[in-house]
């Protein structure tokens, strides 16, 4: 497909990694989670994590949607989706015997409320978590991806056959009627029929608005990059560029209280909502991620940030690793006297310690490749250096002898 390449782009891992280093951040009960928590507006790390992958995923398995059809797209996209669902069940069976076993025998108040549905319906929880029913707070990004995955070979194939507009129609009125609480009126219908978790069990993220984010992902990716653009063209790019900087700048300033014109604005009303991605914040998310496009990523790609592409590499392994050392973190100091400094600068560097080891762990297979196609280019380099010349007077089967 014209415009689009198997080759890795290294910004893209480093933003990757970026967004990685935001939520670990925001986890961690340490000074830093204030200012990694939604630091450029009315937007999280998560956003940009989910709307990354699922532009990754697009430009990946649209070429190979054409050229190899459905089915191996299928296969490929469905295999990792049950990896993911392996490290989830992974997660859960951290949560269940040992978070819970601190809870229970280490009397930890603030680990028993983090399992609080465990421990009210224990057979219900059990059963209701590997369904993905029932997700405990910094365990409910995972099964929304996982979900949003394994619906990708049908959104892929469905816009090979209708095109994208189709879709991306059907995901904005899903999106407004999240806006309406239709979630909320799916979990009465579950609670009326005798299902006893309640409602923030489920999820904390929304996910009839939430799969706007990984549709307008899938989208982008899928179309891949265009030609160099005209003259006039890039002149609009460059006033749509300063409109966005200004816009998000506003934004910037209301998030933060600054300056005192939008004061009145907040995280938690429905135009900024995070779990159902309100309006004003979908549109703090555009404007953000056009400014990402325009001036961040080129900037990653010059720099070559080696630590923050290792960790883009291996993105998922590296967030699900990190979720057990924030679970703990925030379930045995939360509760506590205020966290000294050195003990935030501890937690900081385990987490960290942590999130490189499974990076690197994870890399280890692509080094080992890289090697041997290193060393298979150097015999190479080395037999064409001793060959002996060839008069190009002889002729051709003199090449044989």
């Amino acid at each position: 497909m014209p415009g689009h390449s198997t080759m890795r782009r290294s910004e893209l891992d480093s933003m990757r990694g970026i967004l990685l280093v935001l939520m670990a951040f925001t986890h961690l009960p340490t000074g830093l989670s204030r200012f990694a928590n939604q630091p450029l507006g009315f937007v999280s790390a998560a956003e940009g994590f989910v709307f990354l992958s699922a532009f990754l995923v697009g430009s990946i398995y649209t070429p190979l949607l054409l050229e190899r059809g459905i089915g191996f797209v299928r296969t490929r996209i469905w295999n990792r989706t049950r990896r993911l669902y392996a490290y989830h069940l992974g997660l859960l069976l951290f949560a269940f015997t040992v978070v819970a076993g601190i809870a229970h025998f280490g009397q930890s108040r603030s680990l028993h409320n983090f399992l609080s549905p465990l421990f009210h319906s224990p057979v219900w929880a059990s059963l209701s978590a590997p369904l993905l029913l029932y997700q405990p707070p910094l365990m409910d990004i995972l099964p929304m991806y996982i979900v949003f995955l394994g619906l990708t070979p049908l959104l892929l194939q469905l816009a090979a056959r209708r095109g994208w507009w189709p879709l991306l129609i059907a995901s904005a009125l899903m999106w407004s009627a999240a806006q309406l609480q239709i979630g909320r009126g799916l979990y009465d219908l579950l609670a009326a029929g005798g299902y006893p978790l309640p409602h923030d069990a489920w999820s904390s993220f929304d996910w009839f608005a939430w799969q706007l984010v990984w549709i307008a992902g899938l989208w982008l990716g899928s179309a891949g990059k265009s030609a160099a653009p005209a003259v006039s063209t890039q002149r609009r790019r460059a006033y749509i560029l300063v409109a966005a900087i200004g816009v998000a700048a506003l934004l910037l300033c209301a998030r933060h209280h600054i300056g005192g014109l939008v004061s009145d604005v907040d995280s938690n009303t429905p135009l900024t909502s995070k779990w159902h991605l309100g309006p004003l914040r979908v549109a703090n998310f555009a404007v953000l991620a056009y400014i990402a496009h325009r001036l961040l990523l080129p900037l990653l790609h010059y720099l070559r940030i080696g630590w923050l592409e290792l960790l883009g590499r291996s993105s998922l392994q590296v967030f699900t690793a990190h979720i057990p050392v924030c679970i703990l973190a925030d379930g045995l100091l939360l509760g506590a006297a205020p966290v000294s400094l050195p003990l935030q600068g501890a937690l900081l560097a385990l987490v960290m310690g942590v999130m490189l080891a499974v990076a690197w762990k994870t890399d280890a297979p692509r080094r080992k490749a890289r090697a041997k196609r290193d060393r298979m280019n150097e015999s190479v380099d080395y037999h064409h250096a001793v060959a002996p010349r060839v008069s190009l007077s002889r002729p051709v089967n003199a090449l044989s002898d």
